[in-house]
């Protein structure tokens, strides 16, 4: 399956981020003065000892778990991006459950639903994924993303030949689902250009939401308000 998170770190070799990054004044994301806030928090991630199988998400669930444009704050549009055909090669065993956060497959998942939304020139960009599993491969995909997450602060990325330095940061994950960490990847996709999209993973029974928010300064601080929407919207879907 091939993810529909292509922007962020996917997107981060098309014109599309390299044009956000130049909206944000093409500056090394350390030194943005725009962070955002719920970068600085650690990450919450809900857990359960030993999470029971569950049946995997139907269509029509997976489906009204996903983000429509009616869901969003006015000014967001509905998007539509090409697939990303790049292979993402990791040089630590550790960070290898990372590795589809940059557009790779999920082994084990049945896609779902996805949608794409920004707003104005791409300034702001929101890229949504569900997908579920067999018995408990949702609860143990999340625990081996949170196993990495601690093991791997940082790795380099071999995209089809080039290479891009990632750096990893737990950030405050929404509240509301069965599991939910979420993690902040500054990227660097030129020598001097980063870029630093947030990503959550929310986990409810069988199914796991993929949400990605990629913004210039002035958006970050929408993110959390965003990241809920969306979770909220999963588990409404998910327990349909």
């Amino acid at each position: 399956m091939r993810t529909r998170i292509r922007h962020g770190l996917a997107a981060a070799l098309t014109v599309s981020a390299l044009s956000l990054v130049a909206a944000c004044g093409g500056s090394d994301g350390g030194k943005d003065g725009g962070k955002d806030k719920a970068a600085d928090k650690p990450a919450e991630q809900t857990t359960s000892a030993a999470p029971a199988a569950a049946s995997p998400l139907t269509t029509a669930q997976m489906k009204a778990a996903v983000l429509e444009l009616k869901d969003l704050p006015s000014g967001w549009k509905t998007t539509k991006h090409e697939e990303s055909s790049a292979v993402y090669k990791v040089d630590k065993p550790e960070c290898e459950p990372l590795a589809p956060m940059l557009g790779g497959d999920i082994a084990g998942a049945t896609k779902g639903a996805s949608a794409d939304f920004a707003v104005g020139n791409n300034d702001s960009e929101i890229s949504e994924e569900v997908v579920t599993f067999a018995d408990a491969g949702a609860a143990d995909y999340i625990k081996k993303l949170g196993t990495a997450l601690d093991a791997c602060p940082a790795f380099t990325a071999d995209v089809d030949g080039s290479k891009m330095k990632v750096a990893v940061k737990k950030i405050t994950a929404p509240q509301g689902a069965e599991e939910a960490l979420a993690l902040q990847m500054s990227t660097e996709v030129a020598p001097g250009i980063t870029i630093e999209p947030n990503i959550v993973l929310v986990r409810q029974g069988a199914g796991v939401m993929r949400f990605l928010h990629l913004a210039d300064a002035a958006g970050k601080k929408d993110f959390d308000a965003l990241a809920k929407v969306a979770t909220d919207k999963f588990v409404k879907g998910a327990q349909s």
